[in-house]
């Protein structure tokens, strides 16, 4: 009987644990995102520069940002159905806020750069782009230390919470 309150405590810290580590790992996710979409806009301001490209053979060559790709496969995929581009980005952005993948502040900034584009010129859009990228690299310079902070605080509780179930089952 003591072998099994000792396997069954040991399996609560461990499940606290785990809980802990995925929150942990879902802020991380969130950082990585932003992280991400600065390399998209990058790589989009390069493709405006130099290739002249439209939203669609954008969307299509970008394949270094995996977090991304569920979000512009999704927006091509309404483009290609006849959404416009703004609604389209917009509709996918909220599908990943609701998946927990980015939070709803990011939500804004994510949607605010596809209002309008494709309607000015190569300059404005890059300067649009380059604006975008910025208030994106702000947003990461303020998500790093609340990210870090916050997953000691969950890897933290989540054993905490674990070894006091494991206590209170013994």
């Amino acid at each position: 009987m003591t072998g099994l309150k000792i396997t069954g405590a040991i399996i609560l810290i461990f499940c606290g644990a785990l809980g802990g580590l995925y929150a942990a790992g879902r802020i991380e996710r969130q950082t990585e995102f932003i992280k991400q979409y600065i390399i998209f806009l990058t790589q989009t301001e390069t493709m405006i520069s130099y290739c002249s490209a439209d939203i669609i053979e954008i969307l299509k060559s970008i394949n270094s940002t995996p977090l991304m790709l569920p979000m512009i496969s999704s927006c091509l995929k309404k483009m290609e159905g006849g959404t416009d581009f703004t609604s389209a980005w917009c509709s996918s952005a909220r599908e990943l806020c609701s998946e927990k993948l980015i939070s709803g502040n990011d939500l804004d900034l994510i949607c605010s750069f596809s209002e309008g584009f494709g309607t000015l010129g190569a300059d404005e859009e890059i300067g649009k782009i380059r604006l975008h990228r910025s208030m994106a690299e702000q947003r990461l310079s303020e998500l790093q230390p609340e990210t870090n902070t916050k997953k000691r605080l969950y890897r933290v509780v989540g054993t905490f919470c674990g070894a006091m179930a494991a206590a209170v089952m013994i």
